[in-house]
């Protein structure tokens, strides 16, 4: 076939199919069994049943899965009854999801079957390329350097991207699309979580609430930004530009394309870390008395003046 002749290049579509195909075999037999349930749900129900209340963020960290694909399946499970959710005693902001009495239920009639399931997918992949321990070794070099970091180092490497006198393409956008979202929070995820040490459910908080943007040079994902309605005004968040772009003005370019989409707000601001203060103030915010630690960084709030 013409696809299998790219090999590398074909493998997530390879996997692709494969889940596709275990996915419909285990859904089948979950019908045969006369119980309603979906392959997709498994990691959701099953790490819920052994932490049993978890917070959307470290549920989105347990199963791998993006914070809006963790997001839309709760809204499945929670429409099936088998979620409910209740607020955080120590941080009235959190969502904890918890299981239903009719999920445990269900569990209970789910587990013998997931054993002959485990059993059933050991003798499928006892092959002689242990399938199990390369999908392992794949993802700890995810880990280490996810691909999308790999591509672009390669591509830069290959055409001396830093170097090129070609004009860069600066483009600032705001995104509803999954896929660009998702490309944004990476973004985010590789400045404040990766280089700048922040926890993970302290860089996602509040993402549900927010306003997103993607900002690309010459067509690829360069930095990310968002704002929120505030109760005392729009709140400019989380902007960041990959180690890579970082010079070429494009904190800038996304900081303009927000004031400019919030030219009709009484009160713009943002709490802005103390060593790029003078990036703010450059374009029009002003500082205040209010300085404090987050997350172990110093800030301080600044107005931007009109």
């Amino acid at each position: 076939m013409v696809l299998e002749k790219s090999k590398s290049l074909v493998l997530g579509n390879l996997l692709q199919r494969l889940n596709e195909n275990l996915r419909k075999e285990a859904q089948l037999f979950y019908k045969s069994q006369n119980i309603d349930f979906e392959p997709k749900w498994f990691p959701v129900i099953y790490v819920l049943s052994q932490k049993h209340a978890i917070s959307v963020v470290e549920l989105s960290q347990e199963i791998g899965y993006s914070h809006p694909t963790t997001i839309s399946l709760l809204k499945e499970l929670e429409k099936k009854e088998l979620i409910g959710s209740a607020k955080d005693a120590k941080d009235e902001r959190k969502r904890l999801i918890t299981l239903t009495d009719k999920a445990n239920e269900m569990i209970t009639q789910l587990q013998p079957l997931w054993l002959i399931m485990t059993e059933a997918l050991v003798e499928l992949t006892n092959t002689e390329n242990d399938l199990y321990k390369a999908i392992n070794e794949v993802n700890q070099n995810l880990k280490s350097k996810n691909l999308f970091d790999r591509m672009t180092a390669i591509k830069e490497t290959k055409e001396n991207f830093t170097q090129t006198t070609t004009e860069n393409i600066i483009k600032v956008d705001q995104i509803t699309e999954e896929r660009l979202i998702e490309i944004a929070f990476a973004i985010r995820r590789q400045v404040f979580v990766v280089e700048q040490n922040v926890s993970q459910e302290r860089e996602s908080m509040d993402d549900t609430e927010a306003v997103h943007y993607l900002a690309t040079v010459n067509g690829l994902p360069a930095g990310a930004a968002r704002y929120r309605k505030m109760e005392n005004g729009a709140k400019i968040e989380r902007i960041a530009v990959l180690n890579t772009y970082r010079g070429k003005r494009i904190g800038e370019a996304i900081l303009l394309k927000i004031l400019e989409d919030l030219k009709d707000e009484k009160k713009i601001y943002l709490y802005a870390q103390v060593n790029a203060s003078s990036f703010y103030i450059k374009n029009g915010f002003k500082q205040t008395d209010n300085f404090f630690l987050d997350a172990g960084i110093e800030h301080v709030e600044m107005n931007f003046i009109k």
